[in-house]
């Protein structure tokens, strides 16, 4: 550090190798070892407040770098999957789930049901508002019937009050007659009377009108109801808007309440296809010089969808993890669904910048200097600094191409070299599986009568079962005081309108026979209803047996002992469809892709075994909501290889879902036709990644590069001046 003109030197230690090309000397290097890393960045602003004295001791030589003419560039990657523009979908509110359509893998097209929802809770909301009626039918029949008696006496006594009053006013004297008085005085009770009765007939009829008017319209209302409800029941699900494949679905079973929010199933526009990545914010796009994809060892470019910060931090609370989306450029097709890709984002470029490494920059009171070498002495010298990267710095003034900068070259450059190659980089992913049915469903008692009693359990669990095959017997008691208490009830309604007929071909008045044939209509009506209830009493009798809708598996049993009370929906054996089965695997960091092949190793009780393909048929994660976010990957074999892995031919029921008779392999992340650095070739610093290359003449440099991945032997290069046939030196 310069101070009161006084120079001091640089203390260091340091070996000079005397060797030429890559086992050249050190001062014939240019840059830093990676190890000396991430903190580059802040090491220079910190040199400013440290005040070091520095010795050069005795019999030491000093280590140097040229300065050199570099392209200085802060370079990003962003790792990123292929994915479809794809669509989730969840029901509109809270409410019990009933199954799927459709599976991953499967393709759908638009306005096809995706999923449904359960029609138990509906039928029972139907049967509720059918005995609401049936009530409100009982009653209003009843008010009716109470009605046309009242209505007969109120027009009787109305009839008899305005005789006695007519006859009493045609015997009316004059009204100058002295007679007038009294005889006033004994017609105004008659005509007070007669008044009363006439307010009292006509308040009944106008009630009667309000009570049918209120009642029609309170019945026609529920018949509404019933109405929608039995269209809802026929269509209650959910409606794909796309044609597409199905690439994620929830676990949901029939019967589990799916929570608002919740997605069930997500389907993607092949045609649509997209690149999902790690989030970059739209400030680093928008001042970025260049950006561009790495897929399959090729560049794209693409286009950045718009986010705003806003939507971001809306994102970020509901998701926890957000990711950006490009649209690829791709007017060839190469691009395939599930493809690896690497989004490089060039945030800024400085070409031909006079560089020394970054290291070898200090700071002062008066601002950055160096110390140049010299005729065999370090001079400090002050520059101006411009651009940087992780380990070099661009000198704007105080220093001309070829001067020699004192620093610590602290890599060693060994003897060997290699020479860049192409190839490709990839993940090898092994992991357990275990089968899963998604659409597994549990057959219930159906029995909403009488007293119901488990009789017998028919299968085991992990048994193959076919359409028709009795899975259970239930024995059910049924409530005769409640079916005799109906049935009186429709004889009552029967003799009534019996009544009604009679009375019927005895009436002429034609207000009086609408009044009538309204009557039995209603208790015709009432009737129906009472049917139905005596239908619901008396469905279920005796023993009855539940059978298997479809062929399939017996996936679990209920724990329920022979003679046990069950209850209406209690769930007895839930089984699964052969059609629909997966091979699961734990894959929570994202390794699969949809699209990814995969081969499936199962292995018998018996110790036999084989190899079968398959294909991950789920979503990566980074397409997909936080909701949808299974951490599972699922993988689809052929019907036969299916078949063979669950023996489905031969009744067995061993247990073959334990997760140690399936093992999944794949390669994953894969990345082709890339240029390859071998590791133990390459210094680190932080993110960046170098190495030392050679010229024909043996001189050698440091050159950055930018890692897209790596697997255990090499980097892979998305950005930098590494090109396949150069040589490089390694230790």
């Amino acid at each position: 550090m310069y101070r009161n003109g006084i120079y001091k030197y640089i203390s260091v230690i340091l070996l000079i190798s005397l060797l030429c090309g890559c086992a050249g000397t050190a001062a014939d290097q240019t840059a830093p070892d990676a190890e000396a890393s991430v903190e580059g960045s802040s090491d220079l602003s910190a040199a400013a407040d440290e005040d070091v004295e520095l010795i050069e001791p005795a019999g030491s030589a000093l280590s140097f770098v040229n300065a050199e003419i570099r392209d200085l560039a802060v370079v990003t990657t962003y790792q990123g999957v292929v994915c479809p523009n794809t669509y989730e979908y969840s029901y509109e509110s809270e409410q019990p789930f009933g199954n799927y359509c459709y599976l991953p893998g499967d393709e759908v097209s638009a306005g096809e049901m995706l999923f449904y929802g359960t029609a138990d809770g509906l039928d029972d909301k139907i049967e509720e508002i059918y005995d609401e009626n049936t009530s409100l039918l009982e009653s209003y029949n009843d008010y009716v019937s109470d009605y046309h008696i009242d209505i007969a006496k109120a027009r009787k006594k109305e009839f008899e009050t305005a005789s006695a009053y007519q006859d009493m006013a045609a015997n009316a004297p004059a009204q100058d007659s002295p007679y007038y008085a009294g005889w006033a005085k004994g017609a105004m009770p008659l005509e007070n009377a007669y008044k009363q009765a006439k307010m009292a007939r006509e308040k009944m009829e106008e009630d009667y009108k309000e009570r049918q008017q209120l009642f029609d319209l309170e019945y026609a209302y529920n018949e509404i109801r019933i109405s929608r409800l039995e269209d809802e029941k026929n269509e209650a699900g959910v409606t794909s808007s796309i044609d597409g494949v199905v690439v994620a679905a929830n676990y949901y079973y029939s019967g589990d309440t799916v929570p608002i929010g919740s997605n069930i199933i997500a389907v993607g526009d092949l045609n649509d296809m997209e690149i999902v990545c790690e989030y970059v914010s739209k400030s680093i796009v928008n001042k970025s010089e260049e950006i561009y994809a790495i897929i399959g060892g090729e560049r794209f470019d693409v286009v950045y969808e718009n986010m705003e910060p806003e939507e971001y931090r809306r994102l970020k609370q509901k998701e926890d993890e957000v990711y950006t989306s490009f649209k690829i450029v791709d007017p060839e097709g190469k691009v395939r669904l599930g493809e690896y890709a690497v989004i490089v984002v060039v945030e800024s470029r400085t070409s031909n910048a006079l560089c020394v490494p970054k290291d070898a920059v200090s700071k002062d009171d008066n601002g950055s200097f160096v110390y140049l070498y010299k005729d065999g002495e370090s001079i400090y010298t002050p520059v101006t600094t411009g651009a940087f990267d992780s380990a070099f710095m661009q000198i704007l003034s105080g220093l001309s191409e070829g001067d020699k900068v004192v620093y610590d070259v602290p890599y060693d450059v060994g003897t060997g070299t290699k020479t860049i190659t192409t190839g490709s980089v990839h993940t090898d992913f092994s992991s357990d599986g275990y089968l899963m049915y998604p659409n597994a469903e549990w057959m219930s008692n159906p029995a909403n009568n009488g007293v119901c009693y488990l009789t017998e359990i028919c299968v085991a669990r992990f048994e193959q079962i076919t359409e028709g095959q009795t899975l259970a017997r239930v024995e059910v008691v049924s409530d005769t005081i409640e079916s005799e208490r109906i049935q009186r009830k429709i004889r009552r309604q029967n003799e009534r309108i019996a009544d009604l007929n009679e009375l019927r071909r005895t009436t002429y008045n034609k207000d009086d026979l609408e009044t009538i044939d309204r009557a039995i209509r209603d208790r015709n009506r009432t009737i129906e209803a009472l049917n139905r209830q005596l239908e619901k009493a008396s469905r279920y009798s005796g023993v009855f047996e539940i059978k298997a809708p479809y062929s399939g598996l017996v996936t679990e049993v209920a724990d329920i002992k022979q003679g046990e009370i069950i209850n209406y929906k209690q769930k007895i054996v839930q089984i699964a469809n052969d059609d629909s089965c997966y091979i699961v695997v734990d894959d929570k960091g994202g390794m699969f892709s949809y699209g990814d092949e995969a081969t499936v190793s199962f292995k018998a009780p018996n110790g036999k075994g084989f190899d079968a393909p398959g294909n991950v048929v789920s979503l990566n994660p980074y397409g997909l909501s936080k909701s949808m976010r299974t951490g599972y990957a699922l993988v689809k074999v052929s019907q036969a290889d299916m078949e063979l892995m669950t023996d489905s031919g031969s009744g067995n029921s061993n247990g073959y879902w334990y997760r140690v008779r399936f093992t999944v392999k794949a390669v994953t992340k894969e990345m082709n036709n890339v240029v390859l650095v071998p590791k133990t070739a390459v210094y680190k610093t932080g993110n960046d990644t170098y190495v030392i290359t050679k010229t024909e003449d043996g001189s050698t440099r440091l050159v950055r590069f930018v890692a897209g991945g790596a697997d255990n032997a090499n980097y892979w290069v998305a950005y930098g001046d590494i090109t396949e046939g150069m040589s490089i030196c390694s230790g």
